[in-house]
């Protein structure tokens, strides 16, 4: 039995499950420049102290960028090749970000979203549509970045939660972008004018529907990061939960 299968029932788990239902559930909820919701405290406050102090250290693959990116999957029995010292932690991680309480809470608060990529994927409505988690750790090193993008139609909710120690990095989340006139004059930013920058803050995370032209030409979920700066001791570290289309499909 994997380490996930083990942590799926056990107290740790639950008490997970519970703190982030009521974390999304208490999340600020957004239609512009698409539909996407904000939550804090989502981990509860001595795990997460204990969390970002037990980043594994074992397991990475690297991302085809410029080496700036490592992985670790923490989905299945990808749990397994986490440090032993660390692996219930973590297991419980993945028990709780692959839960069906979770699933269910962000399909409740992100339902315009959802509706929108019903239609546009015609199926009979949000419900039709499958999501499927496979959460990823990625640490992110100097001078890493990520063009502005609306995501690949195998995704259909990206959820993001941000794992610092502190609120140093705090201009480090992630940018919202919108088609627009003025966006030919930022720099970089592929026509797209920026609209905000969700703050890269302690135990906090963002979520949206996965849009693409065919759903909305004007609420697609256009997002990315300009290039970090960060010493090396202080790397970026995320959580992305990414609910995909099915089983057979993700990172």
């Amino acid at each position: 039995m994997s380490a996930v299968a083990k942590a799926e029932n056990n107290s740790l788990t639950q008490e997970l499950i519970a703190h982030a239902v009521a974390s999304i559930e208490a999340a600020d909820r957004f239609s512009k420049p698409f539909p996407h919701i904000f939550f804090r405290n989502f981990f509860p406050k001595d795990f997460y102290a204990d969390m970002i102090k037990s980043i594994p250290t074992e397991g990475y693959d690297p991302i085809k960028d410029n080496g700036t990116r490592m992985a670790l999957r923490l989905y299945g029995d990808n749990v397994d090749k986490v440090d032993a010292s660390v692996r219930e932690m973590w297991a419980a991680v993945s028990a709780m970000l692959t839960s069906s309480e979770v699933e269910n809470a962000i399909r409740n608060q992100l339902h315009e979203g959802l509706e929108i990529r019903a239609r546009g994927d015609k199926v009979a409505g949000p419900d039709a549509l499958r999501l499927v988690a496979k959460p990823v750790l990625y640490r992110d090193k100097d001078g890493y970045q990520i063009k502005p993008h609306p995501d690949t139609r195998k995704k259909v909710v990206t959820m993001q939660l941000y794992c610092p120690a502190d609120e140093s990095q705090h201009d480090l989340g992630t940018t919202l972008y919108q088609a627009s006139l003025k966006g030919l004059v930022h720099v970089g930013s592929y026509g797209l004018e920026p609209v905000k920058t969700l703050p890269f803050l302690p135990n906090v995370g963002y979520a949206f529907v996965v849009l693409k032209a065919y759903h909305s030409l004007l609420k697609m979920s256009w997002h990315g990061r300009p290039k970090i700066h960060t010493p090396i001791e202080q790397q970026r570290i995320t959580l992305l939960n990414t609910f995909y289309i099915n089983e057979n499909v993700g990172f």
